[in-house]
């Protein structure tokens, strides 16, 4: 625990002069509200041009998943997507893009870093554009992009030092922030995919590589967000890692090729589809199961830091053990 402490050192003294100064100067100013409309005539044409060529509500869901417009998903299959925890899938989210992201950095064990780098770079900056510039989405999209840019290029901990400094200065700008469940989960998504995702990996050497990184940033993105997510809708699913672990892994499969259908249309409507019944028959599976989810009351604070205190641990003990 010592080791870790002292990791957190620096990043904790940081965040905590942050905080202390933005809540003095900043939080009785006025909150300002920014709404985006960047590329909404275009999406509207996308969204059509996919219903054109897909079925429903195989279309609605690659319209959620790329374009971020989930106001025509159907209610079954909403509801389905929400019992199981895979609702931040099909909504343009800083979480979402946070695992978008991390699984294409993954790349950087096949491809060159530089490559994985500006990779991830072209699809932050694509998913940005397309979903509409959203206020989360920039946030979670700078967040994420410089703490794994200097993890990737430097030691482990100065991901999480940027990720830190990152945050504070948002929180600089709008102190209301630290209160915004998008800003949460975009923060704690990235610190579980660039921070506890690699520790993950490491100790999954006994499965193929393609499965444990998929694996690895699944678990480490969710492990960090479930508390934030069942205090907020007072739902907690049973069901939720295996439900993200089966379909998670294909939606850079999905995205990549849905970025393209926009422009070519009818070309690559087959695979897509089958990819998104897949999806579709997956969430559905798990939210029918009776277990899937149980309502939650309110949670005592000191049960969340009870949660993330025995997760420090572990993820220590693993690191310790993967380094020996």
């Amino acid at each position: 625990m010592s080791k870790l402490v002292k990791s957190l050192k620096l990043p904790l003294i940081l965040a905590i002069l942050l905080y202390v100064l933005l809540y003095f100067v900043r939080w009785q100013q006025p909150e300002v509200k920014i709404q985006s409309e960047i590329f909404k005539e275009q999406r509207t044409a996308l969204t059509k041009q996919v219903k054109k060529f897909l079925p429903s509500p195989q279309a609605e869901l690659l319209s959620g998943i790329v374009l971020g417009v989930k106001q025509d998903l159907p209610y079954q299959l909403k509801f389905a997507l929400r019992d199981t925890s895979t609702l931040h899938i099909v909504v343009a989210s800083g979480q979402n893009l946070t695992i978008l992201a991390g699984f294409i950095m993954q790349l950087s064990g096949l491809i060159k870093r530089k490559n994985a780098v500006i990779l991830t770079l072209m699809v932050i900056i694509i998913y940005t554009l397309l979903t509409g510039a959203q206020i989360p989405i920039l946030r979670a999209a700078v967040m994420f992009f410089l703490a794994s840019l200097a993890q990737t290029f430097g030691r482990q901990n100065d991901g999480l030092r940027v990720l830190v400094i990152v945050a504070g200065l948002f929180l600089l700008v709008n102190p209301r922030w630290i209160t915004d469940l998008s800003f949460q989960l975009s923060f704690l998504a990235s610190f579980g995919v660039i921070i506890v995702a690699p520790i993950l990996e490491k100790a999954m050497n006994f499965l193929p590589s393609i499965i444990k990184e998929n694996l690895a940033v699944t678990l480490g993105a969710q492990l960090m967000v479930t508390p934030v997510i069942a205090s907020n809708f007072h739902q907690f699913s049973f069901v939720s890692l295996p439900a993200n672990v089966l379909v998670l892994w294909i939606i850079p499969y999905i995205m990549g090729l849905g970025f393209v259908f926009l422009f070519l249309g009818q070309v690559l409507s087959l695979p897509l589809n089958i990819m998104l019944t897949y999806f579709i028959y997956i969430v559905q599976f798990f939210a029918s199961l009776p277990f899937a989810w149980e309502y939650v009351g309110e949670f005592l604070w000191i049960v969340w830091v009870g949660y993330y205190l025995m997760l420090a641990g572990v993820i220590l003990a693993l690191r310790t053990k993967t380094n020996t």
